[in-house]
């Protein structure tokens, strides 16, 4: 979860936090970790030991605090009892060194990780908090018209509702299935069948056509570049903006309609032009508010494709902060993907790549086919084919057929990775794909064994993010080599679960 560690000689070890933060978040960032990590576990302190600087420039801040390792939980019996801790906090990430550092004191290794681990967590709540009140522009380079807003009245419900109901691996037509099928017995009485298949058939025929809709963004090979525009804002400039949505869309469309894209997207002119137009909109923000990235999708889900011996998916990006995509389609040949502005702004190219990799192994296995029989024998034959089951176990029916449901989407997910790595070879870069993804997951599951155990169970359609991380890595570890991946993937999710359900894993 952390990444680069150097341990010096003279009693010193250095762990590197792999988060790049906003210069302009640093001052917050600050704030947020004396607030809510420091202040609250000055009790394990030295008293006189806390102390807290910055540069000049705002660029720079330094925390410094010495802990007693006797009255922390599980108390260490070490000579001398205490450890000093500086935090620095810079645009580059978070550097935790530990001062008067002895290996030969008993779990001191694991100290220190935990601490890095546990400021590495903080500081994802707060970026992460930080991208959900920020406003995010999307739009092609090549075109002015392809381009997206923070806010686009009339057209944000429907397609969070289309993301909600058909991106990923379409587990959640399942409940849409089961709203629609009580509505057609009421309406169709012994035709219901016939017309609950007729829906399904048509969701699952046109489900790529339906999932374009989530993103006016669509790269493609003769605009194949995307930007991204991430400005630090807050909630109550968002509520502001969303009346005034596309009225700014407009006005970013004429200013970079002026503008030669090819090239200059990120130029300092560029965000002060945003800046200009953004000010005129009444959002206060200055340049260095201002994140700017350009990033060619189209070229990266074509190479890939290529290598997976599959026809170029369309492509969407969806403008929202989290970071993710999804595919799905009937066939390879009436396939779409989904990219998040998120993923576009936070993976870097092979990271991307990796998780693009994953999607493909979706379709390259026709995983949104598969998953959607699933869901719809588990029903159909519910009310048809051993209907006294149902009536016999109730509500209990119900849960049964979800966890059977999300079982096999389990199996689906686990399948994606290792197609992923099978084809692309890149196992460490999925594995540090899906860390930074699913961190709050990872951070839970690593130190819980209930957590590792429980994740399991959750009605989600993904396994467990540290058995995923776990076991890229291992492949990673092993030189990547996959023979099997049908059975690799059927071995290891049996094997997991075996271990956590035996407080093993």
């Amino acid at each position: 979860m952390t990444s680069d560690e150097t341990t010096n000689a003279g009693g010193k070890r250095s762990i590197e936090i792999g988060q790049n933060i906003p210069a302009s978040a640093l001052k917050g960032l600050a704030s947020f970790i004396e607030t809510y990590y420091l202040t609250p576990d000055l009790r394990y302190f030295t008293p006189p030991s806390y102390q807290q600087a910055q540069s000049k420039d705002g660029r720079l801040f330094e925390f410094f605090w010495t802990v007693d390792l006797t009255k922390i939980k599980d108390p260490v019996e070490a000579f001398p009892p205490t450890i000093g801790i500086r935090l620095t906090l810079s645009p580059a990430g978070a550097t935790v060194n530990f001062l008067d550092y002895d290996s030969r004191v008993p779990r001191i290794d694991q100290i220190c990780a935990r601490v890095a681990d546990d400021i590495e967590a903080v500081i994802v709540a707060f970026l992460t908090n930080s991208k959900r009140t920020s406003l995010h522009f999307v739009f092609s380079l090549g075109t002015v018209e392809s381009m997206e807003a923070p806010s686009q009245t009339g057209t944000s419900l429907r397609r969070e509702v289309i993301k909600k109901v058909f991106a990923g691996n379409t587990v959640n037509l399942y409940l849409m299935l089961m709203a629609v099928s009580f509505l057609f017995i009421i309406i169709l009485g012994d035709y219901a069948l016939v017309g609950l298949i007729a829906v399904q058939a048509l969701a699952l025929f046109f489900s790529d056509r339906v999932v374009m809709g989530v993103g006016a963004v669509r790269p493609t090979r003769d605009q194949p570049e995307v930007t991204v525009v991430t400005v630090m804002s807050s909630p109550e400039a968002i509520r502001a903006l969303s009346a005034r949505g596309n009225q700014v869309m407009r006005q970013i469309r004429e200013q970079f309609g002026k503008m030669i894209f090819s090239g200059s997207a990120e130029r300092p002119e560029t965000k002060v032009a945003i800046h200009n137009i953004l000010f005129q909109a009444g959002v206060n923000c200055s340049v260095d508010d201002i994140e700017v990235k350009t990033r060619n999708p189209y070229a990266l889900v074509k190479a890939a494709a290529e290598r997976f011996h599959l026809p170029m998916p369309k492509i969407a990006v969806v403008s929202t902060p989290v970071d993710n995509a999804a595919a799905t389609g009937i066939s390879p040949s009436r396939a779409s993907m989904t990219i998040t502005a998120g993923a576009l702004e936070d993976l870097d190219d092979e990271e991307l790549e990796a998780v693009i990799g994953h999607e493909l192994g979706h379709i390259k296995g026709r995983d949104p086919i598969i998953l959607f029989c699933a869901t719809s024998i588990m029903y159909i034959g519910g009310l048809y084919l051993w209907l006294p089951l149902l009536l016999e176990l109730g509500l209990f029916y119900f849960i049964l057929a979800f966890a059977v449901i999300y079982l096999v989407g389990k199996f689906l997910e686990t399948r994606a990775d290792t197609a992923s790595v099978a084809v692309l070879g890149k196992p460490s870069k999925l594995a540090s794909a899906l860390t930074q993804i699913g961190f709050r997951q990872l951070y839970f599951e690593k130190y819980s064994p209930q957590a590792r155990f429980i994740d399991w169970f959750r009605f989600d359609p993904h396994p467990p993010m540290y058995f995923r991380v776990k076991r890229l890595s291992k492949i990673a570890a092993s030189g990547g080599e996959i023979k099997h991946s049908l059975l690799l993937s059927i071995r290891d999710m049996v094997s997991a679960f075996v271990s956590a359900l035996f407080g093993q894993g």
